[in-house]
């Protein structure tokens, strides 16, 4: 008859399961480092997000007054750089699509794909994007959002508009007839990222070849809104935000940030963008470099969840040197005898090998 297990026996059985040997920690480490080199994926739900960036390539954006790698550059080639650094920190999965503005219409170039397996398709567009590129003078900012928005409502509603640009509406808006979006409101979510310096710059004045011809001068310049001058704007049937209202509001004209005789100078209408995201539900930030960008839009709320593809590999490698870190634990070796006792293992294993076979007699 057997006798009864005492207190400590079953606790001696408790550690046993509890604290595996270090051979079973070896083992273990072996099987993850293995698992992790097949790089095995499984579908994850994740939160998974999706852009829309559009890059204002108005002539306004010619203007020199950012810094790429210490040297001045112009907002244009500043966009360029961050753009292309925030498409490379983005997470694997994430969508990412490319579109230019000018005049008061967005042009899409890429529909949302995924980054990492299209990086070198988007980073290769965002190259090449540029003012010269314009196919119309003015810069009507706000229709180009509007127009960007009412572009995403139709085709896909889960991806968020990033429209960039320094704010310079081209000719100024009236502050009594602003244009108004016409989609439905807060379906689109998104944000506005503003480019350029606060301080007032010269504009570039551009030729057909790339070549800096001068700076546009006063007289070159609408100086004031259309409709201050008696002309229309330029799309008919146009909503508008305050047609029929009284008073206009001192707050949001201030906010416009208009310059009557200074409009040929360009600076960052930071003011202005925080009054259109505010009225849209957008973010606001300003363009710094592109991994600040990417943590930023990544940081924001998700587009969506998705079940997603996710490799294990970097997971499998940590469980495997916890593994090796608790089997260096239970031996009783010090960290130089522990390395030195695996390193010399191969060689210990061939000459125990060679000892054990038979002598010639």
């Amino acid at each position: 008859m057997s006798e009864p297990l005492t207190p400590e026996t079953r606790l001696q059985r408790l550690r046993r399961l509890l604290m595996p040997t270090r051979r079973a920690m070896l083992n273990s480490a072996a099987i993850l480092l293995l698992l992790a080199a097949i790089r095995p994926e499984v579908p994850l739900l994740r939160p998974v997000h999706s852009f829309f960036f559009v890059v204002d390539i108005s002539m306004s954006m010619h203007t020199r007054d950012m810094h790429v790698d210490g040297e001045l550059a112009s907002r244009a080639a500043a966009v360029r750089h961050s753009l292309t650094d925030a498409l490379r920190d983005l997470p694997c999965g994430t969508r990412a699509g490319l579109g230019v503005f000018a005049g008061y219409q967005t042009m899409m170039l890429y529909k949302p794909v995924e980054v990492c397996g299209h990086y070198n398709e988007l980073a290769s567009t965002v190259a090449k994007i540029s003012p010269q590129s314009i196919w119309a003078s003015d810069s009507e900012i706000a229709k180009g959002v509007y127009n960007a928005m009412g572009f995403l409502e139709e085709t896909d509603r889960e991806t968020q508009l990033v429209f960039i640009t320094d704010g310079h509406e081209a000719p100024p808006i009236s502050a009594r007839y602003r244009p108004q979006f016409r989609g439905t409101p807060d379906v689109i979510k998104g944000w506005l990222v503003g480019v350029g310096e606060l301080t007032l710059s010269p504009i570039p004045k551009i030729d057909d070849r790339g070549r800096q011809v001068g700076v546009w001068r006063e007289q070159e310049v609408a100086q004031q809104d259309p409709y201050t001058t008696g002309r229309s704007s330029s799309t008919g049937g146009e909503k508008m935000v305050d047609v029929g209202a009284g008073q206009i509001s001192a707050d949001v004209a201030a906010r416009l940030q208009n310059r009557p005789g200074r409009e040929h100078l360009s600076e960052l209408r930071e003011t202005y963008l925080k009054l259109l995201a505010e009225e849209l539900g957008f973010d606001y930030a300003r363009m710094g470099g592109g991994t600040l960008l990417a943590a930023r839009l990544i940081g924001g709320k998700a587009s969506a969840w998705h079940w997603v593809p996710t490799q294990l590999s970097q997971g499998l490698g940590a469980l495997a040197a916890l593994c090796l870190l608790f089997a260096y634990w239970r031996s009783n070796l010090s960290p130089l005898e522990w390395t030195a006792y695996w390193l010399t293992w191969p060689w210990r294993r061939w000459r125990a090998r060679v000892t054990s076979l038979p002598r010639p007699s």
